[in-house]
């Protein structure tokens, strides 16, 4: 009688095949099984595939999704794919291991309904930036959580020749603090000019640039977008600390 009582407490408490697992930092609370699994996949079938320039309340679904994952940081969603959601999918994509293509489907919805979050690395009393280089994205970090997490891109890797020297695009790591900023727009520079840099080691800032690909391709530098790099401006400034590590 009392295995009885046991077996009916637990499909009573555990319906449709799911399975509460322990909750931890840069893990889901529940994870759906069975019946349950084969629902979220068919849900996430269900939704529209969107890309740029895709509208409507799919759209405005998404973008309020991405802003409670604190990957969309703008204030509200218009329901219009334009870039700001586009590169907002890439970070959430980046962070999920989903192919890089800011494209919408099955997958990304399916991650969206049931996401990795991650942590900071540090916690630090103060706001500053994590810099990913493995998953390419920028943790803005701030009460000890992540407040936001923007799209990034590193130095590439490759060789190139500039003011009489060789030189390799590698980002450096380890723990820094922006020492100087330049607030008047674009700044040219030997390799070409960057918007509103900021910088915390050497010639190396974390600044705004048209291009920002889906893989590693600065010369070293920490790249957003330049409309990111506005509404992250007031948020930033000298002396904040930057952590740049591989994983």
């Amino acid at each position: 009688m009392f295995r009885r009582i046991i077996v009916a407490l637990c499909v009573l408490l555990f319906p449709m095949g799911l399975v509460i697992t322990a909750s931890a930092a840069g893990a889901s609370v529940a994870a759906p099984t069975g019946v349950a699994a084969h629902a979220a996949a068919t849900a996430a079938a269900s939704q529209p595939v969107l890309r740029l320039g895709s509208r409507g309340s799919a759209v405005k679904t998404l973008q309020q999704r991405l802003i409670a994952l604190h990957y969309f940081d703008v204030s509200t969603a218009d329901g219009m794919f334009g870039q700001n959601t586009y590169h907002a999918v890439v970070a959430f994509q980046k962070v999920q291991g989903l192919t890089r293509d800011g494209v919408v489907g099955p997958a990304t919805w399916a991650k969206l309904a049931k996401p990795y979050v991650p942590a900071p690395r540090y916690r630090l009393a103060t706001a500053s930036l994590e810099v990913n280089l493995a998953r390419q994205v920028i943790y803005f970090v701030r009460g000890g959580t992540i407040q936001r997490i923007i799209d990034a891109s590193t130095g590439g890797g490759a060789w190139y020749y500039s003011q009489g020297r060789w030189a390799r695009a590698i980002t450096p790591t380890g723990r820094f603090r922006i020492y100087w900023r330049y607030s008047n727009g674009w700044q040219p520079g030997p390799l070409g000019s960057m918007y509103r840099p900021n910088y915390f080691y050497g010639g190396y800032a974390v600044h705004g640039m048209t291009s920002v690909p889906p893989y590693p391709a600065s010369h070293g530098c920490v790249r957003m977008t330049v409309p990111t790099m506005d509404r992250m401006w007031s948020s930033l400034w000298v002396g904040m600390p930057v952590a740049i590590y591989k994983s």
